[in-house]
């Protein structure tokens, strides 16, 4: 039974890379971000009830649990990032796999999307403040996320990357 945790850093394509692993798959999706809005009205009401970035990975991983524990049919989970170890291992070592999906911080920033008029002047004036932020994501969990197997989507799009990364979960016996 499949009990997949996609993990990587923001924007990486975590998101949509598991909706659409989970179509193909046909299983169900979760997204901890929306789980936290269904939870909490927001993001902004979740991060005001818990200011401390650590207590709020600490209910992440509750939530996260929470599903793990109950859910009896295959599913796929994707996980906003966490830097906390203790989470990290602890998530780990439930019945699920686990891949990192990784790729180069440009095709990173690329995915960034912002709105309005001046969106794309926006994002050109700041982008060496952008891959700062990305690179500093990267390093953060590169010794966090040792343990997990990785899957580089290489700059691919995203109907390619869905493509890498079940051939990985095919190659690796996670679909049986």
């Amino acid at each position: 039974m499949l009990k997949l945790l996609i993990w990587g850093v923001s924007n990486v394509g975590k998101t949509t890379i598991g909706r659409e692993l989970s179509k193909r798959l046909n299983c169900k999706f979760y997204d901890i971000d929306d789980e936290i809005i269904k939870i909490y009205g927001s993001i902004d009401n979740f991060q005001e009830e818990y200011p401390n970035c650590y207590d709020r990975f600490d209910k992440k991983e509750e939530i996260m649990l929470d599903i793990i524990n109950r859910e009896k049919e295959e599913f796929i989970m994707v996980v906003s990032p966490i830097f906390s170890t203790s989470v990290v291992e602890n998530l780990l070592h439930t019945d699920t796999k686990s891949v990192e999906i990784i790729d180069t911080p440009e095709a990173i920033y690329d995915r960034l999307i912002f709105d309005g008029n001046d969106a794309l002047e926006y994002k050109e004036k700041h982008k060496k403040y952008y891959m700062q932020e990305i690179k500093w994501d990267q390093t953060a969990s590169y010794d966090l996320f040792a343990n997990i197997p990785k899957v580089n989507i290489d700059n691919h799009n995203i109907k390619d990357s869905v493509d890498i990364c079940y051939k990985y979960l095919n190659d690796n016996n996670y679909l049986k």
